[in-house]
């Protein structure tokens, strides 16, 4: 016995709201689906979770400066000691997640870590302040030039270590100098006063008092201008400077060299002189001045001079030798003011 079952077939319209309704829900699925999958990384951005390796700002590290995310009402509970100031330490993640379990939070996200690092930000005060707090101490204390003086610690370069929100000068406290052996100690802090130090440290050394020197950063000719681009001006230690070598006592400014200087050689009193203006031999005008009279000559010059030298001039009619200051390029002044008018150009014309 055969049995026939007879689908009766869908009508068109029928059809096309079927296929109408089967396209929405799948459309409406694939929103659903999106919609959870956007969802998934703001999930996991709101999950506690280690924040890495950090920088601590105080002595003590808040629950919320080592986890991310973390409830407001917790974040702010200390629950590490940070390290010394300047200092690195590690945090392992086990302790984190036992802080956290203690504050009541059971899942922090630690990306796999077994440990954080932690820097404790300080400000590194450096051996040259601390030296210029002592230099400019001992020149007050003992009515020295700071700016002379130069200071050599014993053993390594001592520094201060504070807060980056530290922002007060070195001072100095118990200070000990011996004008004779150069040797100096004194307590050295940071702080807004001695009674409220932030860092302090013994330090010792010795004082070298010192002088500046000029040295020539090229090779000068003999008769060469020195510029100021060709001196370098450096400190030595006094006792080791010539005293015609100290700058002090060397002008260097509208000079020339007397002999030729060689490069890196310190400049000393001797070594420079005042350019001439007037050359041995040279036909020179002579300019005579006495009360109420000027007379001018020529005259022949015996001698060469800077400006402001006298030298012997000869008078080429007299052929009478007479005493002149050089006052410019190719020109000397004869000054008579003890002799009368008359009395003294028949003296000079003589």
């Amino acid at each position: 016995m055969s049995l026939d079952l007879h689908v009766p077939a869908l009508g068109a319209a029928r059809a096309s709201r079927l296929d109408r309704a089967i396209v929405i829900r799948a459309l409406c699925a694939a929103v659903v689906v999106a919609a959870t999958l956007l969802s998934l990384p703001a999930i996991a951005d709101e999950r506690p979770s280690l924040r890495g390796d950090i920088t601590a700002s105080s002595d003590v590290i808040t629950f919320g400066e080592i986890v991310s995310g973390a409830p407001e009402e917790i974040a702010g509970t200390p629950v590490f000691r940070a390290p010394n100031l300047g200092e690195e330490g590690t945090i392992q993640t086990a302790r984190i997640l036992a802080a956290a379990e203690a504050l009541g939070l059971d899942r922090v996200e630690t990306f796999g870590r077994s440990q954080i690092s932690v820097l404790r930000a300080a400000r590194r005060v450096a051996a040259e302040e601390i030296a210029a707090a002592l230099k400019a101490e001992i020149g007050q204390r003992f009515a020295l030039d700071a700016g002379s003086l130069s200071v050599v610690f014993d053993g390594q370069p001592p520094a201060l270590v504070v807060a980056p929100d530290v922002t007060e000068p070195v001072g100095v406290i118990d200070l000990a100098f011996n004008a004779d052996s150069r040797r100096v100690s004194g307590i050295v802090f940071v702080g807004p006063s001695a009674a409220e130090r932030r860092s302090q440290m013994l330090v010792t050394g010795s004082v070298i008092e010192t002088v500046e020197i000029a040295l020539l950063n090229r090779a000068v000719a003999r008769g060469e201008a020195i510029r100021p681009a060709d001196v370098t001006v450096e400190r030595r230690p006094r006792g080791a400077v010539p005293v015609d070598a100290r700058l002090e006592n060397v002008e260097i400014e509208g000079r020339v060299a007397r002999r030729s200087l060689s490069a890196g050689a310190a400049i000393r009193q001797g070594d420079l002189v005042r350019p001439d203006l007037v050359a041995r031999g040279e036909n020179v005008l002579i300019v005579y001045r006495s009360r109420g009279l000027t007379l001018t000559m020529r005259g022949s010059a015996n001698e060469a001079g800077a400006l402001g030298d006298v030298i012997n001039v000869t008078n080429p009619q007299s052929k009478r030798i007479l005493q002149a200051t050089v006052s410019g390029p190719g020109q000397v002044v004869v000054n008579a003011p003890s002799l009368g008018p008359v009395a003294s150009a028949a003296a000079i014309a003589q």
